[in-house]
């Protein structure tokens, strides 16, 4: 009686787990995402140490909704299209150049790595990518263009307003950047960052970009220290199809580091947590809350 009750508790435990584990992948792939900001691209508007959770229902769904991104998952669901001036999260698949290089760091490491490559190949998942969070500056048949520094649409300076100055703490960066509020052709407002003075920065001074039809350009907020759509032969414009979704709340901010748990708390930026719970109990239906 005792081995029929623990096999049936066994089995209980186990389905438990199952659709736990199922439920998690259902939120993940329809709903919400967990997303930290890895880099210093997006500042003023999103930190490094920022933790977000995505909206995945903001533009609909395709493989790069889904957790591992299968290749049988076919064409899109689209619920609705980026707008000029969204934060958005998308997928940017590459290709390392030395994967010998990549790879070899340990021979557990470099098992491990080589493993979880084969499988994700066997199941057809890209091989390498990563999920950038950049601004929508350029919309299906828009022309772009650096020019000075400075941004034009469709043959038209966008307008820039002079703010502060602003720490930028990051490697290779001055300390000190200007900050100014860019006024997108749609009327969206949101600050941008200037480390350079204008015209010396290395993507300051571009040829005029086309976007394709189903494309959007995209660049980050930290326009000096972003890789986004101006770099055309490493990200360029981005398909309709690798949209995620969009940055809807931060639950979690800190100073330290990814890899330094045991500050996370010691270091927590508690204004900016306490901002960003105050805008989403303002607009609490709003999916972007950084536009």
């Amino acid at each position: 009686m005792n081995r029929e009750s623990d096999k049936q508790s066994g089995k209980s435990t186990l389905l438990g787990y199952v659709w736990a584990i199922l439920a998690v992948i259902g939120i993940h792939t329809f709903l919400y995402q967990p997303y930290s900001i890895p880099s210093g691209s997006m500042m003023p508007t999103l930190l490094v140490g920022d933790f977000l959770f995505v909206n995945k229902f903001s533009y609909g769904y395709s493989r790069y909704s889904a957790f591992l991104q299968p290749k049988f998952i076919k064409g899109r669901i689209n619920i609705g299209t980026p707008n000029r001036g969204d934060v958005a999260v998308f997928f940017h698949e590459f290709t390392y150049e030395n994967e010998a290089e990549h790879y070899d760091h340990g021979v557990l490491n470099g098992l491990f790595s080589r493993t979880w490559r084969r499988i994700r190949s066997a199941i057809g998942c890209p091989l390498e990518g990563v999920n950038y969070v950049k601004r929508v500056i350029g919309l299906p048949g828009d022309r772009i263009q650096m020019k000075e520094g400075k941004l034009y649409i469709n043959g038209e300076e966008v307008k820039l307003e002079y703010v502060d100055t602003y720490p930028l703490n990051e490697p290779n960066m001055p300390p000190i950047a200007k900050r100014y509020i860019e006024t997108l052709p749609n009327g969206v407002r949101h600050y941008i960052l200037k480390a350079f003075p204008f015209g010396k920065a290395h993507l300051d001074n571009t040829e005029e970009f086309v976007v394709p039809e189903g494309h959007y350009f995209m660049m980050g907020d930290n326009r000096d220290n972003s890789c986004d759509s101006r770099e055309r032969n490493i990200v360029g414009d981005i398909p309709n199809g690798r949209f995620i979704g969009v940055p809807s709340f931060l639950y979690f901010s800190t100073e330290a580091t990814l890899f330094q748990p045991h500050k996370w708390i010691f270091l927590i930026r508690w204004q900016r947590l306490f901002d960003a719970y105050i805008k989403k109990l303002r607009r609490p239906f709003q999916a972007n809350l950084y536009v």
